[in-house]
């Protein structure tokens, strides 16, 4: 299924929520796109990390997991932290609008971290 949706991507994604409430970002929000499944899927999924503009001290203190990007990369207004640890599959259908592309070492760096999260 070609959905045009490419690894890279940064999107708004309409992230459900959550009961009870807990630390995983809901809402609208931005989200990079980091896999997209090939193959039979029963649904139509991706992979996204969730991006946060409320940085602070705690973006600092773990580069592998919170990845700082420069304010209009990807189309993205503010400057912003990439949420590794948020990782999370979404249906396509809660996609709602393209914002841009990140460039492709950005794209590798994020996902290395990702690698280096599930293999730790």
């Amino acid at each position: 299924m070609s959905t045009g949706i490419q690894p890279g991507d940064v999107v708004l994604v309409n992230l459900p929520t959550h009961e009870p409430k807990g630390h995983e970002p809901e809402g609208l929000r931005p989200a990079i796109i980091v896999a997209v499944p090939s193959g039979y899927l029963r649904f139509p999924i991706v992979l996204v990390v969730p991006v946060t503009s409320q940085g602070g001290n705690w973006a600092n203190q773990n580069p592998i997991l919170y990845h700082q990007i420069p304010r209009g990369t990807g189309g993205l207004p503010r400057p912003s932290v990439a949420l590794i640890d948020q990782v999370r599959a979404v249906d396509m259908k809660r996609i709602t609008t393209y914002l841009g592309a990140l460039e492709q070492q950005l794209l590798q760096n994020i996902r290395h971290s990702l690698v280096e999260l599930i293999t730790a």
